[in-house]
């Protein structure tokens, strides 16, 4: 009777646990917030949150800044760097009061770069605090591929960053002193448009990252990055742009479009053998607005969108006309 009682026990704290992690997220519900930013024609691309201020950071695809932006969607321009052409992923380090910037430049940006366009990608390091600058990375110079699109980005518990290249097949790493090498380069991550994209870590010693044009994830060891592995899935992600890590069993996807198929979801993941392979357990799907990634604030998670592709499509002398108003859209809760 021990014994049955010792094996009943385990198989119920299993299933709770298992019953945790694929219900830890509820869609919808009462009360959810969507919030306008309003500085017309900012086009942000990613987002974080400073849990310092209670106040989300997102950067502009369009002009180059990084903004803080209240709950009410009042806002006030955290970075003005002359070197920031096209803002993509933001990363907050509270502890260590630093604000990491991706920054890139595929011709949508009304600040250009001198080398033309798809040939930035750089880090920008900043007080998070004060905005003041720290440092400034090229990060394409390190790469042979002629050209770049600095994207996603992600932190270690080290306080090492890691950068993913869209159109390089190149994951780049920063160390806590700022210096910069190739982490992973591998002609798996080439393909057409756009593809590796957003980045996470894992506390248990390696990266997730999705390639968007193909909508399939990878798994990559921190200690072996060569020795990386294709996340088995029932379903693509075409279009697989933020990821958002909920617990070490459960991942959020958001997806907008890419090669011609508009999936605009946010699917959540759960793995039960350490991300060798996933389980779609629930999906949200949006109208055509072209979701970026996410965040999570308080327990809630919340995603980007500002149709961010009509800017990428409008003429260089249309640009400058853009003044749509982007949205911060909490989606459900975290429980």
């Amino acid at each position: 009777m021990k014994f049955e009682r010792i094996i009943l026990l385990a198989l119920t704290t299993a299933l709770i646990s298992y019953s945790f992690a694929v219900e830890s997220i509820e869609f919808n519900g009462d009360g959810l917030k969507s919030i306008t930013i309003q500085k017309p024609a900012l086009y942000p691309e990613g987002i974080d949150y400073n849990p310092i201020t209670d106040r989300f950071i997102v950067g502009s695809f369009r002009d180059g800044g990084v903004y803080e932006v209240n709950l009410d969607g009042s806002y006030h321009q955290l970075i003005d760097d002359k070197r920031l052409n096209s803002v993509l992923a933001v990363r907050v380090d509270a502890a260590r009061n630093k604000l990491f910037v991706v920054n890139s430049d595929i011709g949508s940006s009304i600040n250009h770069y001198s080398k033309g366009p798809k040939k930035l990608a750089s880090l920008g390091i900043y007080e998070l605090s004060t905005g003041r600058s720290i440092d400034f990375i090229n990060l394409g110079d390190l790469s042979l591929t002629k050209t770049h699109l600095a994207n996603g980005m992600t932190l270690d518990s080290d306080g090492n960053v890691y950068v993913t290249d869209s159109f390089s097949p190149t994951i780049y790493k920063i160390d806590s002193d700022g210096h910069a090498s190739i982490f992973l380069e591998n002609d798996r991550f080439l393909g057409d448009g756009i593809n590796l994209n957003g980045i996470v870590f894992h506390p248990d010693g390696y990266l997730i990252a999705v390639k968007k044009g193909e909508g399939v994830l990878f798994k990559i060891p921190l200690n072996k990055p060569q020795a990386f592995t294709e996340i088995h899935s029932t379903e693509k992600f075409i279009g697989g742009d933020g990821l958002v890590l909920i617990n070490n069993n459960e991942l959020v996807v958001i997806a907008n479009r890419a090669n011609g198929k508009v999936t605009e979801t946010v699917f959540t993941l759960n793995s039960s053998d350490n991300w060798q392979s996933a389980k779609i357990t629930k999906k949200l799907q949006f109208g055509k607005v072209y979701l970026t990634t996410g965040v999570i604030r308080k327990g809630s998670i919340y995603v980007m969108h500002s149709n961010l592709k009509a800017l990428m499509l409008a003429p260089s002398a249309e640009k400058g006309k853009l003044n749509v108003k982007a949205t911060i859209q909490q989606i459900g809760r975290v429980h």
